[in-house]
Formats: structure tokens, C-alpha cells, sequence
């Protein structure tokens, strides 16, 4: 019997652990903002900012960006597309906590949608 109750209380301390763990995602802590720099060409042009300001570092992000149609050439070591509507960020490069990057683009402005990244949590 004290086997069992041992037993039982690992289970739940561990089931307690992974709760507690899950709950350190960083999807809130991840801001994407839009700002108008002037216009060229007769469209606008955009500063897109991607900041993380989880505690974690973060690899491999990937967007989800529909209709990104851009006039002038961007920086594709800061994001390139991968497949249809989805573009990696920064090269699969980290990105550090309270830190971010960004890129000018020329179009319309972007439904920029977070698609994936993985947490490197120390």
C-alpha cells in the first residue's frame, strides 16, 4: 500500500510539473506591429517589426503572411518564403529574448500571422 500512495504522489507531482511547464509558452510575448515609412512608387512603404519579448529564446519562427505581393526586393535573410503563403524569419536564426527584427516592405498592409517556432528555454 505505501508503494502504491509513492507512487500515486510522483504521478501527480509529475503531472503537476508538465501543467506548470506548458503554461511557459511564449505566443502572447511574441509582438508583430506595422509602421507607415512613406510611400515609393506610388505605394507604401511598411516597417514590419517582430519582437519577442518571452523570456525564451526562439528558433526556426515561421509567418503566415496572405497576399504578401511586394514592389521592391526585401531582405531574404530576414524573411523568405518557404511555401505557399508561409516565410521563414531571420533564416531559422534565433531570435533572443527582448530583442526583434524587422524588414521594409512595399505594398498593402499585412495579415502577418504567426505559423510556428520552437522555444529555447533555459
Amino acid at each position: 500500500m505505501a508503494t502504491f500512495i509513492k507512487v500515486l504522489g510522483l504521478v501527480l507531482c509529475l503531472a503537476l510539473m508538465c501543467e506548470g511547464i506548458e503554461s511557459l509558452g511564449c505566443d502572447s510575448d511574441i509582438v508583430i506591429n506595422q509602421a507607415k515609412l512613406g510611400i515609393i512608387k506610388g505605394q507604401q512603404v511598411w516597417n514590419a517589426t517582430l519582437t519577442n519579448t518571452c523570456a525564451c529564446t526562439l528558433l526556426d519562427m515561421k509567418l503566415s503572411i496572405p497576399n504578401f505581393n511586394y514592389v521592391i526586393k526585401i531582405n531574404t535573410t530576414i524573411i523568405s518564403k518557404s511555401h505557399d503563403d508561409i516565410y521563414d524569419v531571420n533564416g531559422g536564426q534565433p531570435i533572443y529574448s527582448n530583442s526583434g527584427i524587422f524588414f521594409t516592405y512595399v505594398g498593402k498592409s499585412l495579415d502577418v500571422i504567426i505559423n510556428d517556432y520552437t522555444e529555447a528555454c533555459s
